[in-house]
């Protein structure tokens, strides 16, 4: 499970960014994160948090990206007890939209609030999917929204970038569908920054800067 999950890779990077929008899902959701503290401490504070057990922590080399996935117990900041509760912080690299096509490299913070496979388990992390776009849409400038379907016509992938106008890069995006691997259901968080002298900013595209 060395990288992002590929329910991450739906998302589409075309508007949006600022701090005040996502201090509320930061300050709801995520138990600790980067935007209050040094990143390293930040990282530090994942490995002494008795209630998170990491699983993989990868620093960055010369030829792979940072990443760090783990599990909490006796945290849960959802409306539903999810199977497993996870934290992946994944370094990611992309590519913006300017006329050269600038590659930068940005990190992913996300929670995933994983449950059993089945249409009652799916309906109670839609419910939270829903929940989540009904308390936070409105503190941003807008959103867009994305929905992958089977063959026959069922919803398998439903997803909402959150932006702020003025900036091109989303810092917030939510998902809800199924994980291919295990067909489980989940609600995704996904918060995205750069690191910068040891500190988590937000994203600038290049005609932004």
């Amino acid at each position: 499970m060395k990288k992002i999950l590929p329910i991450l890779f739906i998302l589409i990077i075309n508007k949006g960014y600022s701090q005040n929008p996502i201090q509320s899902v930061l300050k709801t959701y995520f138990r600790t994160h980067p935007f209050d503290m040094k990143f390293s401490r930040f990282i530090t504070s994942l490995q002494q948090d008795p209630w998170f057990t990491i699983e993989t922590y990868a620093r960055r080399t010369d030829t792979s990206f940072f990443y760090i996935t783990g599990t909490y117990k006796n945290f849960n900041p959802f409306r539903f007890a999810p199977k497993e509760l996870r934290l992946i912080v994944a370094e990611e690299e992309i590519v913006h939209n300017d006329s050269l096509k600038t590659h930068d490299t940005i990190m992913n913070l996300q929670l995933l609030a994983i449950s059993d496979s089945g249409e009652a388990n799916s309906k109670i992390v839609e419910k939270e999917f829903k929940r989540f776009h009904n308390n936070q849409a409105d503190r941003f400038s807008g959103n867009t929204s994305k929905s992958y379907k089977e063959k026959d016509g069922s919803l398998t992938i439903k997803s909402y970038n959150y932006f702020v106008s003025l900036y091109s890069i989303a810092p917030v995006t939510t998902a809800w569908g199924l994980i291919p691997e295990s067909n489980q259901c989940a609600f995704i968080i996904t918060i995205r920054f750069k690191v910068s002298e040891n500190n988590a900013v937000y994203i600038i595209s290049p005609d932004e800067r």
